[in-house]
């Protein structure tokens, strides 16, 4: 029974990307709790500040361009 020419190729990449992984420098575990917390940090600073002037742009928009028409009348007095 003959090894099928597409089996070898793949048995030999497989072979190949381990070598590969194999001389990767991986960071400690130190490094990378690190390095997510500080992503985790950025992305939660971008989110409010982009909840902040989203805010400010809503307000603007809503109260200044459109005369506020969220605003409910007051009621008539007796």
């Amino acid at each position: 029974m003959a090894v099928r020419p597409g089996r070898t190729s793949l048995v030999r990449f497989a072979q190949e990307s381990w070598q590969e992984l194999q001389k990767v420098t991986w960071p400690s575990r130190e490094t990378v709790v690190r390095l997510t917390f500080i992503v985790l940090l950025i992305s939660v600073l971008i989110g409010i500040y982009i909840f902040v002037f989203d805010n400010i742009f809503t307000a603007t928009i809503t109260q200044g361009i459109l005369g506020n028409p969220g605003a409910t009348p007051a009621p008539a007095g007796p």
